[in-house]
């Protein structure tokens, strides 16, 4: 390894937080766990309504109502993916036969980004909550390490920390504590990188209609309209 990658390393690990990228990941992995939440009760109640109601009729306008919400939350979350992880996910379309309705429904039916979509939306919530907590406690444990001195300095006469057999006396005492603390939210903010690395890649393969770095079927990227093509984010 040349000394100048040596210094790139080291580079990019204390510079992860002036990065925007690494908060865009920061962000999406907080908004994982309520819409995950959402998403998951949106599906459960209208699959869990319609299936049964199917013999009357009525059935079958839940769960075309559920499919849509569906499609328009997996078309929410795409752009989540691309805006704020930097995501590359392939177009949605649909390929109807003609612009009537029944088509154009038929259509959204039969594409696999519908399908790949409701899987993403189920798989999420539970996912979401295993990365949200991971992240949370994460950040908090060496914020607390790096606002020990502060601590110290603020309430010197009611502070009491210690690791085991070593409690700080003074404040020099805490320094290691504030080092320890801000190396490690250093860590902590490449781990959140490496969560929002993960989700972008699971993006690209279930919220498109075709695999990562393979052109879309032409036709109707959407319903009622056409999607545009996903923006190339910038990299971090």
């Amino acid at each position: 390894m040349t000394s100048a990658t040596r210094q790139l390393s080291w580079t990019d690990f204390f510079t992860v937080a002036v990065r925007p990228r690494t908060y865009g990941n920061l962000l999406y992995l907080w908004l994982g766990f309520p819409l995950g939440l959402a998403y998951f009760i949106g599906l459960t109640v209208g699959i869990s309504a319609g299936v049964p109601l199917t013999i009357v009729w009525i059935g079958l306008a839940i769960l075309l109502a559920t499919f849509l919400a569906a499609w328009g939350a997996a078309g929410f979350e795409r752009q989540l993916a691309i805006h704020l992880l930097g995501a590359h996910v392939p177009e949605r379309v649909t390929n109807p036969v003609s612009d009537r309705l029944l088509s154009r429904l038929a259509a959204l039916l039969r594409s696999p980004a519908l399908w790949k979509g409701m899987a993403f939306l189920f798989f999420k919530f539970p996912v979401a909550l295993a990365t949200w907590v991971i992240s949370l406690v994460s950040l908090i444990v060496p914020l607390a390490f790096a606002l020990v001195p502060f601590a110290w300095l603020v309430g010197a006469d009611d502070f009491h920390v210690g690791l085991g057999y070593w409690t700080p006396t003074s404040f020099l005492g805490t320094l290691p504590f504030g080092v320890a603390g801000v190396l490690g939210f250093l860590v902590a903010l490449h781990l959140q990188n490496g969560m929002g690395w993960l989700w972008a890649r699971l993006a690209e393969w279930m919220l498109g209609s075709t695999a990562p770095g393979v052109p879309g079927a032409p036709g109707d990227a959407e319903t009622p309209g056409r999607e545009p093509a996903p923006e190339t984010a910038a990299a971090a």
